[in-house]
């Protein structure tokens, strides 16, 4: 008989999809480091675990500075060639050695104790480069402590067919994946508008959140794990009936992959003639095959901040250059929205100073940095602004909250349109300059803001977190964060209200762009684009060609009358099963949609 230890949980889906891979558990948490007395006849055994982890850690760094002289080129790769050096350090490697042989201790003791005594040394000397190099070997000393432990805990070295298992993920450690490693995420924590499971999602790799805390600690690395990222469910070690059933509705979901790209070539427009430009969210030039071969309608929002993530240091004037111009050559002429660079809030630059701040999102994040940090702002829009003359670029401003703001940046604009004059370079002099309306301010005084700018981007993700104050990346109160609150629906519409009035381009980007239930109120409102994961376009695309914008005046009246969020959504969800359903011969064709 045979015995099947099959473990099944559940969580939020955040990036549609179903994949097969195995487990790799990724963990911030190190195992308790002890230190404590050896005996005499352990001390050569001590001193052969210490030989080996060198060796271990050696050859991990080996690989970790190939894989960044490959994605990074050479002159950046060589700060691992540092590391290694470190790493080898005779008088170091001495000094442990010392405390293992003369005073007993442990390995990892020995480790601690002749980090502390460096640190020391090194606080005293009160300068920021011996800072950093004290940093730079606190890392090299964890690869080390990670080899002693057994752990090569590191997400810049994922094997095969992975399905990461995890807490929680940053930015900056989500850029260190290699992608074409990666098939899944499944993580303990997160929202719907975390920026693990938007870059998810811009990848098109399944993802679920929220999930049960068991499974940090019941699964293990290399088991066969199930990821259905549709309904929420994660099976590990499943049953050989399990694993067939599943690898049969991932041949079904390949074949509508394959019919969706049948309208990659169709317009995005309603049964009644309206035309909706249909746009990507990206976060790194590797999406831009993604948007083409969907034929979206060119790049709604390129996230500046996530090129930086991946980097010892922010690039300057004129890398930077070459990879705007890059991304609108690549787009052959379809209009390319470039975000100025925003950190702060839950994306902090590891190499960039910041200050702790007990809340991030309310504090030193967006233009505000910008502004301050004018070195940073001006090396970008110069860069911006060149590449302008390649293709068709606009500027998007993000989290401003008053006309000062505004007007500030505009002046800065402004001197770096001068400076690029008096240099004889070339520009696009007709560049649009937009605004991201991702604070409730900003959305109630839409109508000032109109006669400020070209166009309006609705930073859905940040207004819904800010007018219903409810942290989107916390798990505890995800069911609190909604796209369909009144009190966001009506702030949308007035500031649809307002672009129009002043007769400027509107578009809705965020994770709420791309849900199918609110796709018939944006419509209504007579939103003309939404930017969105490429993955979502053709979905998008799909369901737009349903509808008749002359039919939605009502539904929008009747919508922007109601007051509870769950009322708004589930009369959504009625219409748009009961739209679908008709569409596709009745019932069947309703539950089809469905899944």
């Amino acid at each position: 008989m045979v015995i099947f230890h099959m473990k099944s949980y559940k969580g939020m889906p955040v990036s549609k999809g179903i994949v097969i891979g195995k487990v790799y558990k990724y963990s911030k948490k190190s195992a308790l480091i002890e230190s404590y007395q050896i005996d005499v006849e352990e001390i050569a055994e001590e001193l052969e675990r210490f030989r080996e982890a060198k060796e271990i850690a050696h050859q991990t760094l080996l690989h970790i500075k190939e894989k960044a002289s490959q994605d990074l080129g050479e002159n950046q790769a060589q700060i691992f060639n540092a590391y290694i050096h470190m790493l080898n350090d005779p008088v170091f490697s001495e000094r442990i050695q010392g405390l293992i042989s003369e005073e007993r201790l442990n390995v990892e003791g020995a480790i601690q104790k002749a980090l502390a005594e460096l640190s020391e040394k090194f606080r005293r000397l009160d300068n920021d480069y011996i800072q950093e190099r004290l940093r730079d070997i606190e890392d090299v000393l964890s690869h080390l402590l990670r080899a002693l432990q057994g752990s090569a805990n590191s997400l810049s070295n994922l094997p095969e067919n992975s399905i990461i298992v995890a807490e929680d993920l940053t930015p900056s450690e989500i850029a260190l994946i290699d992608k074409e490693l990666l098939k899944g995420f499944v993580l303990r924590q997160g929202g719907m508008t975390s920026h693990t499971s938007i870059v998810a999602r811009s990848l098109g790799i399944p993802a679920i959140i929220n999930v049960d805390e068991r499974i940090m600690d019941e699964v293990k690395n290399g088991e066969v794990i199930i990821l259905d990222a549709i309904k929420g469910e994660v099976y590990v070690s499943p049953e050989r009936e399990i694993l067939e059933r599943y690898r049969k509705k991932i041949c079904i979901l390949k074949k509508r992959e394959e019919e969706l790209l049948g309208l990659s070539q169709e317009e995005a427009i309603t049964r009644d003639g309206h035309r909706i430009k249909l746009a990507a969210n990206i976060n790194s030039l590797a999406e831009l095959d993604a948007v083409r071969r969907v034929n979206g309608d060119g790049i709604g929002l390129l996230r500046t901040e996530f090129l930086f993530l991946r980097r010892e240091h922010l690039f300057d004037e004129e890398r930077q250059f070459k990879i705007y111009k890059k991304v609108v050559e690549k787009m052959e002429g379809r209009p390319v929205v470039i975000r100025l660079l925003d950190i702060g809030g839950d994306k902090d630059l590891p190499y960039f100073e910041a200050p702790r701040e007990i809340n991030p999102f309310l504090g030193w994040r967006g233009i505000r940095v910008s502004l301050e940090r004018q070195d940073i702002f001006k090396s970008q829009l110069r860069a911006l602004l060149r590449a302008s003359h390649y293709g068709d670029i606009s500027i998007l401003i993000p989290f401003i909250s008053s006309i000062e703001e505004l007007r500030e940046v505009k002046g800065i604009i402004i001197e770096v349109k001068n400076e690029l004059e008096q240099e004889n370079i070339p520009y696009n002099r007709q560049i649009k300059i937009g605004l991201m309306i991702e604070i409730p301010s900003t959305a109630i005084m839409a109508d000032a803001f109109a006669r400020e700018v070209d166009f309006f981007s609705i930073g859905t993700n940040d207004l819904i977190q800010y007018t219903i104050a409810v942290d989107r990346n916390n798990s505890r109160i995800a069911s609190l964060y909604t796209p369909f609150h009144p009190a966001v629906l009506k702030l949308i519409h007035q500031v649809v209200r307002a672009a129009r009035a002043e007769r400027i381009g509107v578009s809705v980007c965020g994770e709420a762009a791309a849900n199918k239930y609110l796709l018939p109120v944006f419509v209504a409102m007579g939103i003309t684009e939404l930017s969105m994961s490429s993955g979502y376009i053709l979905e998008t695309k799909k369901l737009i060609r349903k509808l008749n914008k002359g039919e939605l005046g009502q539904l929008l009246d009747k919508v922007m009358e109601m007051n509870q969020a769950t009322e708004i959504e589930n009369y959504l969800k009625r219409y748009m099963e009961a739209l679908l359903g008709a569409r596709n011969g009745g019932s069947n064709g309703s539950r089809h949609e469905k899944e």
